[in-house]
């Protein structure tokens, strides 16, 4: 611990060598796990776990008991890794600032209405086993840019030549967009029910091809969300929509309305909107996904290397016994 931070924190005003030099006997109880050196803490495992944790969440926000040891374990492999990271840092001499710490330490402080209150958030912990985890946070992030983020980058030659030996990736179909009127009509529905409601979007279809506002008969009509933006389904590709709609559509011109046409759930009045012909994406359309998905991928070998690597050079220790 205090190797690391004479290493990493150098001259750090808020944390002291007496500060440092803290309670061993508590540290021993609070570390959970050891990456080499540096220590993994009960306090970040928890902080980790409630990263994770809102994209777990049932829809009424409780976590089974098996849900909760599996974000533990997915929390205490992040961990892990962030501790490989700091020990490569520490032996390749990279650090960050102290500007750059007190930065993100006061964005912290900030939620804060007190130190008190900073505090009690913190429960047991003690701000300076705090200042240390999220200078660890930094330092891990540090090295990861440095050695994989840094390396990852690929240039306009790499991404315009993906592009011009790609091109049939970027080829794209004929595109629509359409405004309905839907009618729902449950499938099993028979006799003079069905027949309403066959009357019902029958009338609609004439008010629509005689010149009434679409949008204001799609928003006091239609029987899905859509009616709040003028029945608006979006832009569409063909073989995204169900066979019924997408044949009505053929041969309409942006502005023709047709309908009512019969699918498995109901009834639609369809105004065509938009169409757009098939044609390929230009460079210039393309370029930042290509780049992203080059630097991505570039990234993830990187990255798996690099981990890879370090795992051969630092012992990963788990101390505390529920854990192991």
């Amino acid at each position: 611990m205090l190797r690391r931070f004479k290493t990493g924190l150098m001259t750090i005003v808020t944390i002291t060598i007496v500060m440092v030099s803290f309670n061993l006997a508590l540290a021993e109880e609070t570390v959970i796990a050891r990456v080499s050196d540096t220590e993994i803490t009960v306090y970040e495992l928890k902080r980790e776990m409630h990263r994770i944790l809102p994209l777990n969440t049932s829809f009424h926000g409780s976590v089974s008991l098996e849900k909760k040891k599996e974000i533990r374990a997915i929390a205490l492999s992040n961990l892990a890794e962030q501790g490989y990271k700091v020990e490569y840092a520490l032996a390749h001499n990279i650090a960050v600032s102290d500007s750059k710490l007190e930065k993100r330490l006061e964005k912290v402080k900030a939620k804060f209405k007190t130190p008190e209150a900073l505090q009690k958030a913190l429960g047991e912990e003690k701000l300076v086993d705090f200042h240390a985890s999220v200078y660890r946070m930094m330092l891990a992030k540090k090295a990861e840019d440095t050695v994989v983020n840094s390396r990852a980058k690929v240039s306009g030659e790499e991404v315009y030549s993906f592009y011009m030996k790609n091109k049939n990736m970027y080829q794209r179909p004929k595109q629509y967009r359409a405004s309905h009127i839907f009618i729902q009509v449950d499938p099993s529905l028979v006799g003079d029910e069905r027949e309403e409601l066959i009357a019902k979007a029958n009338e609609l279809a004439e008010k629509a091809k005689s010149g009434e506002d679409f949008y204001n008969l799609a928003y006091y009509n239609s029987d899905e969300d859509t009616k709040f933006v003028g029945g608006d389904i979006g832009t569409f590709y063909s073989g995204q929509t169900v066979k019924e709609f997408e044949d009505a559509i053929q041969d309409l011109s942006p502005g023709d309305i047709t309908g009512p046409v019969e699918t498995m759930a109901g009834f639609h009045i369809i105004k065509l909107t938009e169409v757009q012909e098939p044609r390929l994406l230009t460079y210039e359309e393309v370029k930042g996904k290509i780049r992203t998905t080059l630097e991505n991928n570039r990234r993830n070998v990187l990255y798996e290397e690099w981990m890879s690597n370090l795992k051969s050079q630092y012992k990963y220790e788990i101390i505390h016994p529920d854990l192991k």
